[in-house]
């Protein structure tokens, strides 16, 4: 089925509606987000053709309330919205409404092409100050310092310690004797972890190293997957998975049981 699969896309035909305890009303769709509060003072209409990025404040160190910042491609901010504010009975409590945002909006911007299209993605998929803009084209990693070929990437690393979070990219099978430098620094969001997971699955048959904890709370960063993953990114339209490395991607992320999925009902809890 290589290249004629279609990626199953949560939002593609349905959305999901918040309605957080009187404080704001949000709905999370295929093609972007509605915003607005109770008082009347926000009201936003968020269209993901429009946004380059997401940033997430304390979406990593904290199981609080999060600031979603949206970016333009250009990286400066459009708006920004909190969410999450209440907690609600469902997989996950404390992340639902982030999480569905995201899973949106990387569906919109990977496209139900993927994650058969890797060499042919022409997409933003973050900054950094030593990179600038980091782009994925024709299947290169393009950065300002660097580029990588997505078929030389051996191994790929998640290093996160709640405030600075990467993705480290090796070309190399193994590390030096003293230390292992990685090739690129890739930041860690919504859109890069979803490919690299593919790129691995495809390049080496293991998907990303999770194994690397923060050195304090977390001893792996598996917890990254519950918050940016879903499995369904490898899955086929109709449900069943190709077997091959889209197989290998979808039964890594699978076993976490996170995925987002269109709940028949929330109750927010009190």
């Amino acid at each position: 089925m290589g290249g004629k699969s279609k990626m199953k896309r949560i939002f593609e035909n349905n959305g999901i509606n918040f309605s957080n305890k009187g404080k704001y009303q949000l709905h999370v769709g295929s093609e972007g987000i509605n915003y607005e509060s109770s008082n009347g003072k926000k009201s936003l209409s968020i269209k993901f053709a429009d946004v380059g990025s997401i940033v997430i404040l304390r979406y990593l160190n904290s199981n609080s309330h999060y600031t979603l910042i949206f970016r333009n491609y250009d990286g400066k901010n459009m708006e920004e919205i909190d969410t999450d504010v209440e907690n609600v009975l469902y997989k996950f409590n404390n992340m639902f409404e982030t999480k569905s945002i995201l899973i949106a909006f990387a569906e919109n911007k990977l496209t139900e092409a993927f994650p058969d299209n890797l060499d042919t993605l022409n997409l933003q998929i973050g900054f950094s100050l030593k990179e600038k803009e980091i782009r994925l084209k024709e299947g290169v990693i393009v950065g300002v310092k660097h580029q990588v070929k997505l078929s030389n990437i051996r191994r790929v690393k998640c290093a996160s310690n709640g405030t600075l979070s990467n993705l480290l990219i090796y070309q190399k099978e193994k590390g030096g004797f003293l230390f292992d430098k990685p090739d690129m620094k890739i930041p860690l969001n919504e859109l890069t972890l979803p490919i690299f997971e593919a790129i691995m699955a495809k390049n080496n048959g293991k998907g990303i190293d999770f194994s690397m904890g923060n050195g304090f709370d977390q001893k792996t960063s598996e917890y990254i997957i519950e918050r940016y993953m879903n499995s369904t990114f490898f899955m086929n339209a109709d449900g069943s998975v190709t077997d091959d490395w889209h197989r290998i991607a979808y039964e890594h992320i699978a076993a976490y049981k996170s995925d987002v999925e269109i709940p028949e009902n929330i109750v927010f809890l009190e």
